[in-house]
């Protein structure tokens, strides 16, 4: 019998049966928070980050004298050389769906989106060849775990490793140190490798942890709460005054030792970075510890087959019977050192955002000399990936003849200066040169007065050498002085080489190197091979292929790594 109320009774439980039908599906949905939702641009960036967007024929190397404050160009075809860029961008979402079993449908769907904003490790992820962008073709392969780079690798078994730096929110000194050597555990019970910590904050150690915000020390800056976690940095063969093995973690995240609903589980990732330490790349396998992205902020990982697999591929299966260091409640931690720094005066006369530099010098593969007037900077870095490098400053403003205290002391400025094949250092001031072994030794017969420039087939009429750099292409050494230049040939004339003779040389530095100025204040060869020319406060960059200065040229010579703040 129907009364009255029945149409307000349907309609009541209609009402209830689908907020009952909504409250299940939402429990079965993965959560996503506003922040999963990207615009196109920001994909791109995200892509072009983590190694799937990349320029032709260009390496993810940020130069220490030019260092960008926007790290990554606005999506233009004429950024990346292509006809087409769209076919770039779809491209390299299908190889980012493929590695990471998503629909390849090269279009930024939920679940590519959802993934490439969710929080990760800051290293690249490498584990595909630059032509899979160019295609939509299946690579014939797929790799699991990852060596970044066979030459990437600890050459010795025991490693010391020490924390510089702590999490300034919820976890005290002792809680972050049992975190770490927990997760130095876990690799070493895999491997052959001992991992002791280095007490002495005074002595170097072999992988140095910090916790850092923003601009932390390094050129590979930090972006806040969310998106990129922490980063680390490969071994390296000679691992001198390099960031080579060290772990940088975001102190802006909200650490945790353990299980937690809201903050990040230090653990899971201090775990991954130390992959990266040890030499380990990223992997597709979503158990894997060297997985990129925290898929939830806590969950405390274990190592899966594929990281251990990677890690014996590389170091070897523990020794029988091997004892790992106990994870004491509260550790003997050492005190940091109080210390107070106090910037030198060069500082404020030197304006980093609109100087000259007078010379760069390479040496030794490890660290870049950077001079001006009578002060210099030493500058390293490290790879977080076989092509994206980062910078650090080491020290500087030093004065010259405290540094080269083996040259005479009233060199208080270099001209121009180079390293040679066999480690050999040209100095050039005015019209004299010096052949160095070190900063401390002279070579070759080389008195400390200096020998004149004619000692190398110069004319006697030269008053100075401009610049002097060893070109990538032909690996051949130039001098350039006004407005001409010559060949220099280091090897077959010992000990101190000689410029090829008349009427070959001098040549005129406008009919080879186009659209350079003259005279130039110096000359440098990047890491990447890139021929840099400078022309006091600006640089030019040199076409190698086309011999002429590049488009868009002169910019401004910032020297970001050692002052220059401007954005």
């Amino acid at each position: 019998m129907r009364t009255r109320d029945s149409p307000l009774l349907l309609l009541f439980l209609l009402v209830v049966a689908i907020v009952f039908l909504l409250a299940i599906s939402a429990t079965s949905l993965p959560l996503r928070s506003p922040k999963s939702r990207i615009s196109t641009q920001k994909a791109i960036r995200l892509l072009h980050r983590y190694g799937y967007l990349n320029p032709p024929n260009r390496k993810r190397v940020a130069d220490p004298i030019i260092v960008a404050r926007r790290i990554f160009p606005r999506y233009r075809s004429d950024v990346f050389g292509m006809t087409d860029p769209n076919t770039l961008y779809r491209n390299a979402l299908k190889v980012f769906q493929r590695r990471y079993s998503l629909p390849v449908t090269g279009r930024l769907d939920s679940s590519t989106m959802e993934l490439l904003a969710a929080p990760r490790c800051g290293n690249p992820d490498i584990d595909h060849d630059e032509s899979l962008i160019q295609s939509e073709g299946r690579p014939s392969r797929v790799k699991r775990y990852l060596i970044g780079d066979p030459k990437m690798r600890w050459t010795k078994k025991k490693l010391t490793w020490q924390i510089h730096s702590y999490p300034t929110h919820h976890l005290n000194r002792s809680q972050t140190h049992a975190v770490f050597q927990h997760a130095f555990n876990k690799w070493s019970s895999v491997a052959d490798l001992d991992f002791v910590e280095e007490k002495n904050y005074y002595k170097d150690a072999d992988i140095v942890i910090k916790f850092g915000s923003r601009r932390h020390g390094d050129s590979i800056a930090f972006d806040g709460p969310g998106g990129v976690l922490a980063h680390a940095f490969y071994p390296m063969p000679e691992p001198v005054y390099s960031l080579a093995g060290d772990a940088h973690f975001d102190d802006e995240e909200e650490w945790w030792d353990g299980p937690h609903h809201e903050y990040r589980d230090l653990l899971s990732v201090a775990t991954h970075e130390l992959g990266h330490s040890m030499g380990l790349g990223h992997s597709s396998v979503h158990t894997s510890v060297m997985f990129p992205y925290y898929l939830s902020k806590w969950k405390r990982v274990e190592l899966d087959q594929d990281d251990i697999n990677g890690m014996q591929k590389i170091y070897g299966a523990p020794r029988p019977g091997k004892v790992l260091p106990e994870i004491p409640d509260l550790p003997d931690i050492p005190s940091i050192p109080e210390t107070t720094t106090v910037k030198p005066d060069t500082n404020k006369q030197i304006d980093y955002c609109n100087t000259s530099v007078d010379t760069i010098i390479e040496v030794r593969g490890l660290e870049l000399y950077i001079f001006k007037g009578e002060y210099q900077w030493r500058v390293t870095w490290s790879k977080t990936v076989s092509d994206w490098i980062s910078y650090q400053l080491r020290d500087g403003p030093t004065k010259i003849a405290y540094y080269w205290n083996v040259l005479p002391p009233d060199v208080d400025f270099i001209d121009a200066a180079v390293e040679r094949p066999d480690s050999l250092i040209y100095i050039f001031r005015d019209n004299k040169f010096w052949l160095l072994a070190d900063n401390k030794r002279l070579a070759g017969g080389c008195p400390r007065s200096g020998l004149p420039l004619t000692k190398l087939g110069l004319p006697a009429s030269l008053r100075k050498v401009d610049a002097v750099f060893k070109w990538d292409v032909n690996q051949a050494f130039y001098i350039f002085a006004g407005d001409v230049y010559w060949l220099l040939d280091v090897k077959t004339h010992p000990p101190f080489g000689k410029v090829a003779p008349s009427p070959d040389y001098p040549r005129r530095i406008k009919d080879t190197w186009r659209g350079i100025p003259t005279p130039v204040t110096t000359a440098y060869t990047t890491l990447n091979g890139e021929t840099l020319f400078f022309d006091g406060s600006q640089y030019y960059a040199f076409d190698n292929t086309a011999m002429q200065a590049r488009r868009g040229y002169p910019k401004p010579a910032k020297l970001g790594i050692i002052g220059c703040q401007d954005t």
